[in-house]
Formats: C-alpha cells, sequence, structure tokens
C-alpha cells in the first residue's frame, strides 16, 4: 500500500518501484531519497536539511525542514558486515516498527514527535521537531528537581499503554514548557513484556548514575513520578518497580 495525504503531509512509501513507476509520468517520482516535483525551471524538494544532531552506529539524525515546518530526519545507517538482504529486511522492520509506536502514540495524544513520513526502503523517518533542550543538558544546568519526576511521569504513560522505549537515556528525553518528551523509539517494542519496562527504568538509573552523580536521588525523583498516585490511567506500576530492583540485583551481582 502506497499513501500520499496531503492534508496531513504525511507520505509512507512501502513498495518504492512500484511507487516510482506509477507516478513517473506525474513528475513527481522518486530522486534520490526524497520525493522531488519537477517544475518547468528547477527541481524542488520537501525536505531542506540543517544541522547533524546526532552520527551514531544505528542511525544519522539531522534537523531540517519538511515542507516548510522544522523537522528530523532519522536515517539509519548501513550496517556493511551484514549481507546486503539482511541489511535491508533488519533496516525495514525497525523503520516499520519506530513508526507503529510514534502512530500509536500520536492517535491517542500522547507528547511525542509527530511521524510526517517514512520510507523503509531507504530507512528513514522524518518526524516533527520537538522543541527544547536534552533532559541530560537540563540536568547538567541546575534545572529543578522536578524534572526527574516528569521523566518518570513520562515513562509511566509509555508504559501504561504497553510500550516499552529500549533505551531510556537523558539524551533521548526533551524538556519542553509542557514536561518531558521521550524520543527515538528505535529499540522500542509496541507490546512490551514486564522484563522490557523493568529495564527501561534500570537504562534511567545507570544513566543518571554515570552522568548525573552529582544529582544522588535522581533516581528516587524518577520513581516518584513514575509511582505518582494522582495520574488516573488504571495503571498499577508496582510490578514493573520490583522487576526493575530485581534487574539492578541482576546486574550487580553478575558485576
Amino acid at each position: 500500500m502506497d499513501v500520499l495525504d496531503a492534508a496531513n503531509n504525511f507520505v509512507i512509501v512501502t513498495d518504492r518501484d512500484r511507487y516510482i513507476s506509477e507516478t513517473s509520468h506525474q513528475s513527481n517520482a522518486f530522486e534520490g531519497d526524497f520525493p522531488r516535483v519537477t517544475m518547468t525551471d528547477s527541481t524542488w524538494s520537501p525536505w531542506v536539511p540543517g544541522d547533524t544532531l546526532h552520527n551514531g552506529a544505528e542511525a544519522v539524525v539531522t534537523s531540517g525542514y519538511w515542507l516548510g515546518d522544522s523537522a528530523v530526519l532519522k536515517k539509519r545507517v548501513t550496517r556493511g558486515y551484514r549481507h546486503p538482504k539482511l541489511d535491508e529486511s533488519l533496516t525495514r522492520q525497525r523503520i516499520f516498527a519506530e513508526a507503529r509506536i510514534l502512530s500509536r502514540l500520536n492517535r491517542v495524544g500522547v507528547q511525542s514527535p509527530l511521524l510526517l513520513a517514512m520510507d523503509p526502503y531507504e530507512g528513514w523517518l522524518m518526524m516533527s521537531m520537538i522543541e527544547g533542550p536534552s533532559l541530560s543538558t537540563a540536568l547538567n544546568d541546575g534545572v529543578s528537581d522536578q524534572a526527574e519526576f516528569m521523566l518518570g511521569a513520562a515513562l509511566r504513560q509509555l508504559h501504561s499503554l504497553g510500550i516499552s522505549h529500549g533505551d531510556v537515556t537523558t539524551l533521548n528525553a526533551i524538556l519542553t514548557e509542557h514536561g518531558v518528551t521521550l524520543v527515538d523509539f528505535g529499540l522500542g517494542r509496541l507490546v512490551a513484556e514486564i522484563e522490557h519496562q523493568g529495564l527501561d527504568l534500570h537504562s534511567i538509573y545507570e544513566c543518571l548514575s554515570a552522568h548525573h552523580s552529582d544529582r544522588p536521588d535522581a533516581m528516587d525523583r524518577v520513581l516518584e513520578g513514575y509511582r505518582d498516585k494522582t495520574i488516573i490511567d488504571n495503571y498499577d506500576p508496582s510490578d514493573v518497580v520490583l522487576r526493575f530492583e530485581e534487574i539492578k540485583g541482576r546486574v550487580r551481582y553478575h558485576a
């Protein structure tokens, strides 16, 4: 299925060759990585790249503008040591998995990047820009203790939907005027088990211990936000917190 919904500025390409074949006569085919429209004397692309935000082993993240709005492009990195067919298959699976999580969060109104476009064959996702500093920067700059509480509350909201993040760090959380927004769901699971959610809490614990040791009570405040009884969502966090404590004990034992 191919979808081009101009009203929502949303593009999905799931059969690249067929898309090019069926749209080439309209002068609206793919050239390179992004859809372009050829006009009388120029070629226009909806994506205008800006600065590189992150250049990692799994993906390159770039800021820019998509159809004139601030956006972020996440392009997965090809792994040369893998067989090309296997690498393509894994890339498609991970792009679809992250897109499904974002779609679910967008649909239920959870504060998260909006999914704007994707091409699993080229291995990229286009998302709206979340304005604000990373939680890592904010904590290092001495932000109030409420920030850790809001991180716990944001993770609780995710877990209450049955989703796990897979890589919760202060770099993958943005401090906004509305609270803390989690980003980068590349390792997330749409249907998570308690173990995966417990690992999310443990990931925060390890990050805070390693990079924010000057805030010794930070994890306690995260757990306060995660256990917040004023939130009405029919979610009981006790089993996940217990699993987090078990994981912490296992890691300490093996260390």
